[in-house]
């Protein structure tokens, strides 16, 4: 009886779990801000503490981006002891000095140092969404327009795990995990629905994120094979023992409800001998409660490769996410690709296709 009278309720685990998520999301886009998260509602309400005395144009950026991620409705802020009430919401430069920090009248901010983490679950260079080789859970059908026209079943599992999370000093965070997936392919217009190609994809990315700037750059090995089943019932094709080693390096800026990335990389170890120079860029546009709590998602993935002599490849995704109180989400989109194919043991083979996608984001 003592234990379940010490236990937590469900309502203050809850709210835990809310606080440390708005913690979370002002750490990662405000570093620095000076922000102290008083309490968190299941009802949707989210109390802030502006001990940076911020004017109200600042809180109102603040706001914008906690509403967008659609677990609090409503951001209530409490005077700071640090602000004097009657120049809490001026500018810094038109403040008092005995109302921004004098030492003699007004506490030292809060430092915003913080310990190495262990285990992070936020990733802080979010997933592309319309890149075909993106680490995730995915289940699509597409319509292959290719050497060979077929239906086909693309399905993806892979995940990200965070290893360790840390602070740059008040400008940012930055984080060491592990990527790792497989990309197959099927033919279901084949008999027994015979694996076509199957890429083992695993990484080691270094990301950072300092305020609406995200950044990642990552070490990953690729191996493509081809499927028996594919192999005996089409003798003619050359098997390629396609493997490499590449070094890439992404930054993404996110700008309201868009997001615009760009970066390459290079091959550093390949079999067969590729060139070794590729591009990448794209843009994603997210409009929240587009139809009740599902949201509209857009998004174009572009890439170049010199083994290609720069001849570019197009991905094009639209359609509605949904997502619940742990930050997973599910999308649901309508898709097109134009461009060299993204199957390992096919990359030097034009490919297009058209279907649909449910992705799991978790």
């Amino acid at each position: 009886m003592c234990v379940l009278l010490s236990s937590p309720s469900q309502a203050e685990i809850a709210a835990d779990y809310l606080q440390g998520y708005a913690r979370a999301v002002l750490d990662l886009q405000f570093p620095g801000r000076n922000i102290e998260v008083a309490a968190a509602h299941d009802d949707g309400r989210l109390v802030l503490i502006d001990n940076g005395c911020m004017s109200d144009e600042e809180n109102d950026t603040v706001e914008t981006a906690i509403v967008a991620t659609k677990r609090f409705a409503q951001i209530e802020w409490q005077p700071s002891p640090q602000c004097a009430p009657e120049t809490a919401g001026l500018p810094a430069e038109i403040r008092p000095a005995t109302a921004v920090g004098a030492a003699a009248t007004a506490p030292e901010p809060a430092s915003t140092e913080t310990a190495l983490e262990a285990l992070p679950v936020d990733e802080l260079f979010k997933p592309l969404i319309a890149d075909p080789r993106q680490p995730q859970f995915s289940i699509k059908y597409h319509r292959y327009d290719t050497r060979d026209d077929f239906d086909a079943a693309s399905v993806s599992f892979g995940d990200y795990f965070g290893f360790a999370s840390g602070l740059f000093g008040e400008y940012g965070v930055s984080q060491v995990g592990l990527q790792g997936a497989v990309f197959a392919v099927f033919n279901l217009d084949s008999e027994s629905f015979d694996l076509v190609n199957a890429d083992y994809w695993l990484g080691i990315p270094l990301s950072a994120r300092f305020g609406p700037y995200s950044f990642l750059t990552r070490i990953y090995h690729q191996s493509s094979h081809l499927g028996d089943e594919y192999l005996i019932g089409n003798p003619d094709i050359a098997r390629i023992n396609l493997s490499y080693e590449d070094w890439e390096t992404l930054m993404s800026y996110e700008w309201k409800q868009w997001r615009f990335y760009g970066g390459g990389g290079v091959i550093l170890n390949s079999e067969p001998n590729l060139d070794p120079l590729h591009l990448q860029a794209g843009m994603e546009y997210r409009r929240p409660a587009a139809f009740r709590d599902w949201q509209f998602v857009g998004a174009v993935d572009l890439q170049a490769d010199q083994e290609q002599d720069w001849q570019g490849s197009g991905s094009y995704q639209a359609g509605f996410a949904i997502d619940g109180p742990a930050g997973r989400e599910v999308r649901f989109m309508l898709e097109h690709y134009r461009g060299f194919s993204p199957n390992g043991q096919f990359y030097n083979e034009r490919l297009r296709y058209t279907g649909l996608g449910v992705y799991f984001d978790l």
